[in-house]
């Protein structure tokens, strides 16, 4: 399978998130996919991206792709 790109990730309707590997924290991050493209470009490879650390603790990030979900239909008042 070819690597992964920024532009095919936002291609794919997906996003990119982080969390925190320490057990204390585990802070959530996403991702501006957008303003990634509009610094590096869409061809820039995921494994481009360095290793990160947490901005509250210190921590190591894993970074993820992710499915992003649909907002709920406001119907009006229930």
């Amino acid at each position: 399978m070819p690597e992964w790109t920024l532009g095919a990730i936002k291609a794919r309707g997906l996003q990119l998130e982080a969390s925190c590997k320490a057990p204390e924290c585990r802070n959530f991050y996403v991702f501006d996919l957008d303003r990634l493209i509009a610094s590096v470009g869409h061809e820039y490879p995921l494994s481009g991206i360095p290793p990160m650390t947490c901005a509250h603790c210190g921590g190591p990030l894993k970074i993820e792709l992710a499915m992003l979900h649909p907002e709920p239909e406001n119907d009006g008042p229930a």
